[in-house]
Protein backbone atom coordinates (compact mmCIF):
# COMPACT_ATOMS: atom_id res chain seq x y z
CA UNK A 1 0.00 0.00 0.00
CA UNK A 2 2.95 2.65 0.82
CA UNK A 3 4.61 1.96 -3.01
CA UNK A 4 0.61 2.44 -4.28
CA UNK A 5 0.46 5.78 -2.12
CA UNK A 6 3.76 6.89 -3.70
CA UNK A 7 2.83 5.89 -7.24
CA UNK A 8 -0.48 8.48 -7.26
CA UNK A 9 1.71 11.15 -5.61
CA UNK A 10 4.95 10.41 -8.42
CA UNK A 11 2.34 10.32 -10.74
CA UNK A 12 1.40 13.83 -10.03
CA UNK A 13 4.56 15.25 -9.54
CA UNK A 14 5.86 13.34 -12.76
CA UNK A 15 2.66 15.05 -14.71
CA UNK A 16 3.60 18.82 -13.50
CA UNK A 17 7.56 18.26 -14.23
CA UNK A 18 6.13 16.67 -18.07
CA UNK A 19 4.01 19.85 -18.22
CA UNK A 20 7.02 22.44 -17.33
CA UNK A 21 8.48 21.66 -20.50
CA UNK A 22 5.62 22.25 -23.03
CA UNK A 23 6.57 25.69 -24.67
CA UNK A 24 2.46 26.26 -25.43
CA UNK A 25 1.57 29.55 -23.75
CA UNK A 26 2.79 33.00 -25.44
CA UNK A 27 5.97 34.35 -23.82
CA UNK A 28 6.23 31.00 -22.02
CA UNK A 29 10.03 30.72 -21.77
CA UNK A 30 12.00 28.23 -24.05
CA UNK A 31 13.37 26.13 -21.64
CA UNK A 32 16.72 23.81 -23.48
CA UNK A 33 16.35 20.80 -21.85
CA UNK A 34 13.77 19.69 -19.37
CA UNK A 35 15.84 18.00 -16.01
CA UNK A 36 15.59 14.66 -15.71
CA UNK A 37 12.43 13.41 -13.36
CA UNK A 38 15.01 12.22 -10.63
CA UNK A 39 15.53 15.36 -9.81
CA UNK A 40 12.49 15.53 -7.62
CA UNK A 41 13.15 14.76 -4.59
CA UNK A 42 12.12 11.51 -3.12
CA UNK A 43 10.98 10.11 -6.32
CA UNK A 44 14.77 8.30 -7.41
CA UNK A 45 14.16 5.17 -5.41
CA UNK A 46 10.28 5.32 -6.55
CA UNK A 47 11.21 5.23 -10.58
CA UNK A 48 13.55 2.97 -10.32
CA UNK A 49 10.86 0.47 -9.72
CA UNK A 50 8.84 1.56 -12.98
CA UNK A 51 10.88 0.11 -15.14
CA UNK A 52 9.49 0.93 -18.89
CA UNK A 53 7.58 4.12 -17.57
CA UNK A 54 7.07 6.36 -20.32
CA UNK A 55 6.83 10.45 -20.09
CA UNK A 56 4.86 10.52 -23.05
CA UNK A 57 2.13 8.91 -20.96
CA UNK A 58 1.73 12.43 -19.07
CA UNK A 59 2.46 14.51 -21.89
CA UNK A 60 -1.81 13.57 -23.14
CA UNK A 61 -2.47 15.63 -20.60
CA UNK A 62 -1.57 18.56 -23.24
CA UNK A 63 -0.41 20.78 -19.80
CA UNK A 64 1.84 23.90 -20.58
CA UNK A 65 4.49 25.71 -19.35
CA UNK A 66 3.62 25.77 -15.48
CA UNK A 67 7.52 26.11 -14.69
CA UNK A 68 7.36 29.88 -13.28
CA UNK A 69 3.62 29.36 -11.33
CA UNK A 70 3.95 30.35 -7.41
CA UNK A 71 2.04 28.26 -4.88
CA UNK A 72 -0.13 25.63 -7.10
CA UNK A 73 -2.55 23.84 -5.36
CA UNK A 74 -1.51 20.10 -4.26
CA UNK A 75 -3.31 16.93 -4.00
CA UNK A 76 -3.46 17.49 -0.32
CA UNK A 77 -5.41 21.02 -0.91
CA UNK A 78 -7.98 18.99 -1.98
CA UNK A 79 -10.27 17.66 0.49
CA UNK A 80 -10.72 14.31 1.98
CA UNK A 81 -12.27 11.67 0.37
CA UNK A 82 -13.39 7.69 0.81
CA UNK A 83 -14.61 5.56 -2.13
CA UNK A 84 -17.69 3.13 -1.86
CA UNK A 85 -17.16 -0.19 -3.78
CA UNK A 86 -19.53 0.97 -6.52
CA UNK A 87 -18.00 4.27 -6.92
CA UNK A 88 -14.20 5.55 -8.62
CA UNK A 89 -12.29 8.59 -8.31
CA UNK A 90 -9.68 9.98 -10.78
CA UNK A 91 -7.45 13.27 -9.53
CA UNK A 92 -4.70 14.84 -11.38
CA UNK A 93 -3.27 18.28 -12.52
CA UNK A 94 -5.61 20.43 -14.69
CA UNK A 95 -4.96 23.95 -16.61
CA UNK A 96 -7.69 26.18 -18.33
CA UNK A 97 -8.21 29.03 -20.18
CA UNK A 98 -11.38 30.93 -19.37
CA UNK A 99 -12.77 33.38 -21.82
CA UNK A 100 -14.97 36.04 -20.71
CA UNK A 101 -18.11 34.72 -20.45
CA UNK A 102 -17.08 30.95 -19.97
CA UNK A 103 -18.36 28.74 -17.34
CA UNK A 104 -15.66 26.62 -15.95
CA UNK A 105 -16.76 23.20 -16.46
CA UNK A 106 -18.19 20.93 -14.39
CA UNK A 107 -18.79 23.74 -11.70
CA UNK A 108 -21.30 26.94 -11.37
CA UNK A 109 -18.38 29.41 -11.93
CA UNK A 110 -18.54 31.81 -14.54
CA UNK A 111 -16.10 34.36 -15.65
CA UNK A 112 -18.50 37.60 -16.12
CA UNK A 113 -16.07 40.48 -17.21
CA UNK A 114 -12.52 41.80 -16.67
CA UNK A 115 -11.74 45.31 -16.15
CA UNK A 116 -8.36 46.64 -15.15
CA UNK A 117 -6.97 43.16 -15.25
CA UNK A 118 -9.56 42.68 -12.43
CA UNK A 119 -11.48 39.17 -13.33
CA UNK A 120 -15.01 39.40 -12.21
CA UNK A 121 -16.39 35.74 -11.24
CA UNK A 122 -19.96 34.54 -10.26
CA UNK A 123 -19.62 31.83 -8.04
CA UNK A 124 -23.36 30.72 -8.07
CA UNK A 125 -24.28 33.85 -8.95
CA UNK A 126 -22.06 35.63 -6.54
CA UNK A 127 -19.76 38.47 -7.76
CA UNK A 128 -16.23 37.87 -6.69
CA UNK A 129 -12.87 39.75 -7.67
CA UNK A 130 -9.75 38.09 -8.55
CA UNK A 131 -6.24 38.93 -9.39
CA UNK A 132 -3.20 37.04 -10.87
CA UNK A 133 -2.44 34.67 -7.42
CA UNK A 134 -5.83 34.40 -6.88
CA UNK A 135 -7.61 30.94 -6.27
CA UNK A 136 -10.54 29.49 -7.77
CA UNK A 137 -11.93 26.87 -6.04
CA UNK A 138 -15.02 24.38 -6.08
CA UNK A 139 -16.57 21.28 -4.12
CA UNK A 140 -19.74 20.27 -5.76
CA UNK A 141 -21.80 18.45 -8.00
CA UNK A 142 -21.20 18.11 -11.85
CA UNK A 143 -23.96 19.83 -13.45
CA UNK A 144 -26.51 17.86 -15.95
CA UNK A 145 -25.66 14.56 -14.76
CA UNK A 146 -25.96 12.39 -11.85
CA UNK A 147 -23.66 10.67 -8.77
CA UNK A 148 -20.30 13.16 -10.28
CA UNK A 149 -19.19 15.13 -7.70
CA UNK A 150 -16.56 17.18 -8.98
CA UNK A 151 -13.59 19.38 -6.95
CA UNK A 152 -11.37 21.90 -7.79
CA UNK A 153 -7.97 23.92 -6.80
CA UNK A 154 -7.29 26.75 -9.26
CA UNK A 155 -4.88 29.50 -9.07
CA UNK A 156 -5.01 32.29 -10.92
CA UNK A 157 -1.43 33.13 -12.82
CA UNK A 158 -2.96 35.44 -15.82
CA UNK A 159 -5.20 37.79 -16.46
CA UNK A 160 -5.66 39.77 -20.06
CA UNK A 161 -8.10 41.83 -21.24
CA UNK A 162 -9.78 38.65 -22.64
CA UNK A 163 -9.30 35.76 -20.86
CA UNK A 164 -7.94 34.20 -17.57
CA UNK A 165 -5.42 30.91 -17.05
CA UNK A 166 -5.14 29.31 -13.69
CA UNK A 167 -3.87 25.79 -13.10
CA UNK A 168 -4.14 23.81 -10.35
CA UNK A 169 -5.67 20.11 -9.28
CA UNK A 170 -8.86 18.74 -9.52
CA UNK A 171 -10.66 15.38 -8.91
CA UNK A 172 -13.91 13.62 -10.35
CA UNK A 173 -15.60 10.88 -8.31
CA UNK A 174 -18.09 8.86 -10.14
CA UNK A 175 -20.76 7.03 -8.17
CA UNK A 176 -22.47 3.70 -9.55
CA UNK A 177 -19.79 2.36 -11.96
CA UNK A 178 -21.19 -0.89 -14.17
CA UNK A 179 -18.00 -0.96 -16.32
CA UNK A 180 -18.65 -2.66 -19.92
CA UNK A 181 -15.76 -3.07 -22.49
CA UNK A 182 -17.22 -1.96 -25.86
CA UNK A 183 -13.69 -1.47 -27.66
CA UNK A 184 -15.25 0.80 -30.33
CA UNK A 185 -16.34 3.70 -27.77
CA UNK A 186 -14.98 6.67 -28.81
CA UNK A 187 -14.92 9.94 -26.88
CA UNK A 188 -15.19 13.62 -27.64
CA UNK A 189 -12.18 15.44 -28.23
CA UNK A 190 -11.92 18.09 -25.05
CA UNK A 191 -12.81 15.52 -22.47
CA UNK A 192 -11.52 15.45 -19.13
CA UNK A 193 -7.85 13.67 -18.91
CA UNK A 194 -6.90 12.73 -15.57
CA UNK A 195 -4.21 10.29 -14.05
CA UNK A 196 -5.18 6.71 -12.90
CA UNK A 197 -2.88 4.54 -10.79
CA UNK A 198 -4.47 0.66 -10.53
CA UNK A 199 -2.88 -2.08 -8.11
CA UNK A 200 -4.50 -5.66 -8.12
CA UNK A 201 -4.36 -8.89 -6.89
CA UNK A 202 -4.33 -11.91 -8.67
CA UNK A 203 -7.73 -12.95 -9.47
CA UNK A 204 -9.08 -9.35 -8.85
CA UNK A 205 -10.35 -6.45 -11.40
CA UNK A 206 -8.52 -3.09 -12.52
CA UNK A 207 -11.57 -0.95 -11.10
CA UNK A 208 -13.04 0.91 -13.72
CA UNK A 209 -12.15 -1.90 -16.19
CA UNK A 210 -13.23 -5.46 -16.90
CA UNK A 211 -9.44 -6.51 -17.24
CA UNK A 212 -8.63 -8.74 -14.37
CA UNK A 213 -4.55 -9.92 -13.32
CA UNK A 214 -4.36 -14.13 -14.09
CA UNK A 215 -1.13 -14.20 -12.78
CA UNK A 216 2.64 -14.22 -14.72
CA UNK A 217 3.64 -16.69 -17.27
CA UNK A 218 6.39 -17.02 -19.67
CA UNK A 219 5.00 -14.36 -22.29
CA UNK A 220 4.22 -11.89 -19.17
CA UNK A 221 1.30 -10.69 -17.37
CA UNK A 222 -2.06 -12.67 -18.38
CA UNK A 223 -4.50 -10.20 -17.91
CA UNK A 224 -8.19 -11.62 -18.09
CA UNK A 225 -11.36 -9.56 -19.85
CA UNK A 226 -10.00 -9.34 -23.04
CA UNK A 227 -12.38 -10.84 -26.29
CA UNK A 228 -11.91 -14.18 -27.72
CA UNK A 229 -8.84 -14.23 -30.00
CA UNK A 230 -6.81 -10.94 -28.23
CA UNK A 231 -3.39 -11.96 -26.73
CA UNK A 232 -3.48 -11.35 -22.99
CA UNK A 233 -0.14 -11.24 -21.81
CA UNK A 234 2.00 -7.91 -21.38
CA UNK A 235 5.40 -7.23 -20.07
CA UNK A 236 6.68 -4.45 -17.97
CA UNK A 237 6.39 -1.58 -19.80
CA UNK A 238 3.84 -2.65 -22.46
CA UNK A 239 0.77 -0.62 -23.01
CA UNK A 240 -2.81 -1.48 -21.89
CA UNK A 241 -5.98 0.08 -23.30
CA UNK A 242 -9.53 -0.18 -22.47
CA UNK A 243 -12.72 1.43 -24.18
CA UNK A 244 -16.10 0.97 -23.03
CA UNK A 245 -18.62 2.05 -20.56
CA UNK A 246 -17.70 3.36 -17.20
CA UNK A 247 -21.75 3.69 -16.51
CA UNK A 248 -24.47 3.30 -19.39
CA UNK A 249 -23.90 6.75 -19.65
CA UNK A 250 -19.95 7.60 -19.15
CA UNK A 251 -17.91 6.51 -22.34
CA UNK A 252 -14.21 6.36 -21.31
CA UNK A 253 -11.09 5.41 -22.16
CA UNK A 254 -8.28 4.28 -20.09
CA UNK A 255 -4.54 4.21 -21.75
CA UNK A 256 -2.43 2.55 -18.87
CA UNK A 257 1.56 0.51 -18.82
CA UNK A 258 2.13 -2.60 -16.98
CA UNK A 259 4.68 -0.81 -14.48
CA UNK A 260 5.26 -3.93 -12.84
CA UNK A 261 3.77 -7.41 -11.61
CA UNK A 262 4.62 -10.93 -10.06
CA UNK A 263 3.33 -13.54 -8.24
CA UNK A 264 1.16 -12.08 -6.44
CA UNK A 265 0.03 -8.53 -7.93
CA UNK A 266 0.31 -6.20 -10.93
CA UNK A 267 -0.03 -2.37 -10.87
CA UNK A 268 -0.69 -0.10 -13.84
CA UNK A 269 -0.36 3.82 -14.35
CA UNK A 270 -2.14 6.07 -17.13
CA UNK A 271 -4.19 8.24 -18.04
CA UNK A 272 -8.16 8.25 -18.71
CA UNK A 273 -10.49 10.49 -20.74
CA UNK A 274 -14.08 10.37 -19.49
CA UNK A 275 -16.96 11.87 -21.89
CA UNK A 276 -18.55 14.42 -19.17
CA UNK A 277 -20.86 17.40 -19.69
CA UNK A 278 -19.69 20.21 -20.94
Amino acid sequence: MKFYRLLSVALIALALLTACFRPDLPGAPQLPKPPSPRSIPGLEDLLDKLPGFDLDMLRELDLPDLSGIADLPQLADLPGLSVGEDAIAFTGPTEMRINVGDVIRGTDIQLAAIVDERAEFLFAGLRAERIAGDSLDFDGAWPDIGGVDYSLRLRIYRVTEDYVRAAGVQRVVIEGIQPLHQPNVTVNEGSPKLTYTGSIAVGQVLKGTTFGYAGPGEQGAEISGFPAGDFPFRKTGDSLRWQGMLRPDLPCVFNMRIVHYGENSVQVVGIVTIQLPN
